[in-house]
Parts: structure tokens; sequence; C-alpha cells
């Protein structure tokens, strides 16, 4: 997917929201991943990723084949959703825009940064398209359009993220690449 097609879809689809958590799915897949890691798993929060079902769908290809095991999110979009900020050693579930469950990760760094702080480190894991810090950043502004609207520069540049670097243990994902 081009970088262009990316910000396109990202900035067209700022309001789209995912259905609520199948609980009835979440628990059958919870229950299949305790059977396949031969353990039981707690999971600590759930969550979506990605701003419309496209994306979504795209970021769980990513994860599974390997290519993506970061994200940044602004600290705004947990609060907003309710969502408790991560911390290394959680283990999350990620649900797709219907509301079933697509994969479950378990957090093994988190930071809280503003904007500016954002370094070229911090997106060695990310989306492949958006591994550069300029092209990240524009995206995510565009993404961002609504929410930062009226802001000055400065304080987009101290606007609070949330950076996350994630491992898949259910179900079993390719390995980082």
């Amino acid at each position: 997917m081009s970088s262009g097609l990316i910000f396109a879809l990202w900035a067209a689809a700022a309001n789209a929201h995912p259905a609520a958590p199948d609980p009835i799915a979440i628990d059958a897949f919870v229950k299949r991943a305790s059977a396949a890691l031969h353990q039981p798993v707690r999971i600590d929060m759930m969550r979506s990723m990605g701003r419309n079902e496209k994306i979504a769908r795209g970021i769980v290809d990513q994860v599974m084949d390997g290519r993506k095991r970061a994200t940044v999110a602004r600290r705004a979009e947990y609060l907003d959703n309710g969502w408790r900020l991560p911390t290394s050693g959680q283990t999350l579930l990620v649900y797709d825009f219907s509301g079933k469950p697509s994969f479950i990760y378990r957090v093994v760094a988190a930071q809280e940064l503003p904007l500016r702080s954002i370094a070229p480190w911090h997106l060695m894991a990310e989306s492949p398209a958006l591994r550069e810090l300029t092209t990240w950043r524009t995206a995510h502004l565009a993404s961002w359009k609504t929410a930062i609207e009226g802001l000055s520069p400065e304080q987009i540049d101290m606007l609070p993220l949330v950076w996350m670097r994630f491992e898949p243990i259910f179900p079993i994902a390719k390995p980082p690449r």
C-alpha cells in the first residue's frame, strides 16, 4: 500500500468507529488461546487498532506476518475510549471493526512522550510504510486533523502520545521482519 493511499485512508476515516467487542466471540477466542498456549490467558485490556475497517485489517495482516510490532497513538485516544495506558507486561486483545477478536499481544515496552520526541527508533517496528519519521509524522498529523485543529505548532509538538512495542502471542505470528 502506498504511503499516499495510507494518508488518504487515514484522513478520510477520522470519524469511523468499530463495533463493541463481541463477548461470546472474545470468550471463545481467549479459550482457544489458553488451550493453544497451554496456560490460562488473562486479558488486561481490549482495544481496536486502525481508523477504519480496511486499515484495521491491514494492521492485523502486518502484525501476523511480522511487519508490525509497534504503534503510536494520541494519549487522548486511550482516555476517550476508556482504555488504560499500556504498561510493559500487559496482555491486550485486539478486536476488529465488527467486534470480533483479531489477535492477543503482550506489551514489551511502553512510553508516554510528546510528539516532538518521536525518534526514528520508535518507528523501527511500525508499519513498513511509516518507518521514516517525516512520512510517519505526515500520516499521523493527517489522521489527527480533527484532534489538533486550532492548536499552535508548539502545542502540536507537545501533543501527548503513547508509543508501544508489542509481541503477538495468539494466534502465532511470523517473526518480526
